[in-house]
């Protein structure tokens, strides 16, 4: 078992019956604070990622953040970043050390034992990336002879396989040894996370994201037992979408590595 699913299953015990359980309301605690306490990895740049030089959060989430903020408490600048890790991430916002987790976090039923999801805020999974100009465009285009590096860690090689069994894979223990493998022309295609891909593509502008094969949606977390959170999550998150404001987020931090072929 992980850290991360040992840390998990200490909190289904340690919160079953406890304030949080039955509804804690952060959401009470936000306004009477003024202040949105939010956590994230801060580790991918298309994502969100402190600039060292004026101290602003910068990424899609960031902003999509900045947005919710606004709706939430009137001014997108009420947000407090605290960086965290992925061990601890679910555990700090389950015990309601953070208010929330606004990162590259899926849900799931074990998740949901102690926390809870607000509707979707970002949809990823594995993709490809190939150089630019590439005629390799989705999953139909890796046939026999197609090189395809991935990282053994992804499990969504299997989907390729199972098309394309034909075509020659090489494994590679991470991103980085990955991207430097397709860049140095040993493969024709680079599949992992697209969340990875971005960062590769926003580090050199030879390469592009192509396709999106899986689908993993992301959504913000917050503590178990929050109903009127989530409802205004979700209230701020459909007036985001139905303004277009996500639309032109999505465009300023993706497009330009190939977002509207992966979306």
């Amino acid at each position: 078992m992980t850290p991360t699913r040992i840390a998990l299953a200490a909190l289904t015990l340690a919160f079953a019956g406890s304030a949080f359980a039955t509804g804690t309301d952060v959401l009470e605690r936000i306004r009477e604070r003024q202040r949105i306490v939010v956590g994230s990895e801060m580790k991918f740049p298309t994502m969100n990622v402190k600039d060292p030089a004026s101290g602003r959060n910068e990424g899609f989430m960031a902003d999509l953040a900045r947005a919710v903020a606004k709706r939430v408490l009137g001014d997108e600048r009420k947000l407090e970043w605290v960086q965290v890790d992925d061990e601890h991430r679910v555990p700090d916002v389950a015990s309601a050390k953070l208010d929330m987790v606004f990162d590259t976090t899926g849900a799931s039923a074990e998740k949901a034992k102690v926390v809870d999801f607000s509707d979707e805020i970002f949809r990823s999974g594995s993709g490809l990336l190939v150089k630019r100009g590439s005629p390799i465009k989705s999953l139909a285009d890796i046939a026999k002879g197609t090189r395809v590096i991935y990282v053994k860690a992804n499990p969504d090689i299997e989907h390729i396989k199972a098309k394309a069994p034909a075509a020659t894979y090489l494994e590679f223990d991470n991103s980085k040894e990955a991207f430097a493998a397709l860049k140095a022309g040993r493969g024709d295609v680079f599949t992992q996370v697209v969340t990875h891909l971005y960062r590769a593509a926003m580090a050199d502008p030879d390469y592009v994201l192509v396709h999106r094969f899986t689908a993993k949606p992301y959504a913000i977390l917050v503590p178990k037992g929050n109903a009127p959170l989530i409802t205004a999550l979700n209230a701020a998150l459909h007036d985001i979408r139905a303004s277009g404001e996500y639309d032109r987020l999505y465009a300023k931090w993706f497009e330009p590595y190939g977002g509207s072929a992966v979306r």
